[in-house]
């Protein structure tokens, strides 16, 4: 499988319509959006305008798209669908002169930042999946002191907990992240994604 299997269970459930799950496909994949047209040059509003036309585009064509296994990355097909429509409004500016984005002079920059926020929707999904996996005393213990660096024993006193009960919640969760972003990694060989 090319996209991990939260990913894979949300666009299923967002092909069926689901509001729920359209909204949590927004929410993680508008900050992608945004950077791309960052990328581009583009001001907040034509960011937000950016985010507008890729969901609509998105959602118009989700019913009908199909996953082929082995063939295509939902990652490419999502970076397509961003990058043709940041050109579309490009051109657009062109003819009717009132917007403010232009191409950079490097093409990569999209790229760069496609994949720099992409790797963070994908740190936020594995995250998820951890959170699914242990109790969540534990995933607390592991974001507040493994993630946020909080200071051991002032995480120790809002969790109830020792401190030593913190260090192997840090390190149980820690072990099974790197496992759910090793499993990404493999699944997408560009991904390269770290804690």
């Amino acid at each position: 499988m090319n996209y991990p299997t939260t990913q894979s269970s949300l666009l299923e459930r967002v092909q069926q319509g689901d509001e729920i799950s359209w909204n949590e496909f927004y929410f993680r994949y508008a900050p992608v959006i945004r950077a791309a047209g960052m990328g581009f040059k583009f001001n907040e509003t034509e960011c937000d305008d950016l985010i507008q036309q890729v969901m609509l585009k998105f959602f118009n064509h989700a019913e009908t798209f199909v996953y082929r296994k082995g063939e295509v990355k939902f990652r490419t097909y999502f970076a397509q669908i961003v990058h043709s429509q940041a050109v579309d409004m490009i051109r657009k500016s062109v003819t009717q002169k009132n917007l403010h984005c232009e191409f950079p002079d490097n093409p990569d920059p999209f790229h760069e930042l496609f994949m720099e926020e992409w790797r963070k929707a994908v740190f936020e999904e594995a995250k998820t999946e951890l959170r699914l996996r242990v109790d969540e005393k534990t995933f607390m213990a592991f974001e507040l002191y493994g993630l946020q660096n909080r200071k051991v024993d002032t995480v120790a006193d809002i969790l109830e907990m020792t401190p030593n009960q913190i260090y192997v919640a840090k390190n149980r969760c820690l072990n099974i992240l790197q496992k759910i972003i090793q499993r990404h990694n493999e699944n997408d060989g560009e991904l390269h994604l770290e804690i």
